[in-house]
């Protein structure tokens, strides 16, 4: 339970999809088919499977404002807006892969389903919980103490490994002298 998942505080800020004034519901995308984040025995995966809806709501929205620019390529100001467009893909998709970055080393996996360009439902893997949102195993730790009898130095004893010794080398086993 004291996995240092990613938190809020470690990925960029992004204003929640359903705040911003241009809203469009159809580019939220679903969690494992539900709208909801999926039940979960922890609830930080809660905020993780929160961070990917909007990484890719604004890789959607992004996308889809590429497309409407590109519906109409007679535009004076076509060049610069689609080349502002196709940054705005890039910048969203450089946040998604650091969050996935993040959360990989954890066995947190998102895999997008897309659909016509646009990411319509998020698959989740988490390496702790199962399907059913319970955990897979609470952890084991334990603990041994082994004692090793070290021999007494005795000289003379045939301590050497075989062979030469390396150039220039005094010793190679100082415990052998």
């Amino acid at each position: 339970m004291n996995n240092p998942l990613p938190s809020a505080s470690s990925t960029p800020a992004r204003l929640e999809p359903e705040a911003r004034a241009d809203f469009n519901p159809a580019w939220l995308p679903l969690a494992n088919g539900s709208p909801a984040p999926p039940p979960s025995a922890d609830p930080r995966n809660l905020e993780i499977v929160r961070q990917f809806q909007t990484a890719y709501y604004e890789i959607n929205a992004s996308w889809a404002a590429l497309r409407e620019l590109r519906a109409r390529p007679d535009s004076p100001e076509f060049p610069p807006h689609e080349r502002t467009a196709l940054q705005n893909i890039e910048t969203a998709l450089r946040q998604r892969d650091e969050l996935e970055n993040q959360c990989a080393p954890f066995g947190i996996i998102a895999e997008p389903l897309m659909e016509q360009g646009l990411t319509k439902d998020i698959r989740f893997t988490f390496g702790s919980v199962r399907a059913d949102g319970r955990f897979r195993a609470q952890p084991f730790v334990s603990a041994a103490l082994l004692n090793f009898r070290v021999p007494p130095k005795v000289p003379g004893r045939a301590l050497r490994p075989p062979g030469p010794p390396p150039a220039n080398a005094t010793s190679i086993f100082p415990c052998a002298e």
